[in-house]
């Protein structure tokens, strides 16, 4: 029988992260217990304690053949909103992020470090940029 281990110290791995209400890599900070540990989210930087599934619950979940109920309907992800937009504005002509153009709102972008975005919001001097796996605030319309 395979005996699950908590992951050694610095080493990330995926898990649940109830402050992001998203899968996310954790990184490990310290072990508390030999079953528990205390992570951090790489994402919201969210510190959580987290502890091994049980060995008899995770023979119940494998074992049993019946349908994964759904626990809780979860937030759509920022992907999701991604993907709908760019569904439906595929034909359009992203502009190259300057720091000096002045964008408007749901205009498509292309950034050089995050890729394409959609301009959600706007300020006179930022900007709130969708894109597939966040959502970036970035100055604009300095001269």
């Amino acid at each position: 029988m395979n005996q699950i281990t908590l992951p050694a110290v610095a080493k990330s791995f995926y898990t649940f992260c109830k402050k992001c209400d998203a899968e996310r890599y954790h990184t490990v900070l310290t072990h508390k217990s030999p079953t528990s540990a205390k992570v951090q989210c790489e994402v919201c930087k969210g510190i959580k304690t987290y502890s091994l599934p049980k060995e008899g619950a995770v023979a119940k979940k494998t074992a049993s053949g019946a349908a994964k109920k759904p626990s809780k309907s979860r937030k759509p992800t920022h992907a999701d909103d991604f993907q709908a937009l760019t569904t439906n504005r595929s034909a359009d002509k992203a502009i190259p992020f300057s720091i000096k153009t002045k964008f408007e709102l749901n205009q498509k972008i292309d950034h050089s470090t995050f890729g394409m975005g959609y301009v959600k919001s706007v300020q006179p001097d930022r900007i709130q940029v969708l894109f597939e796996s966040e959502i970036k605030t970035l100055m604009h319309n300095k001269v």
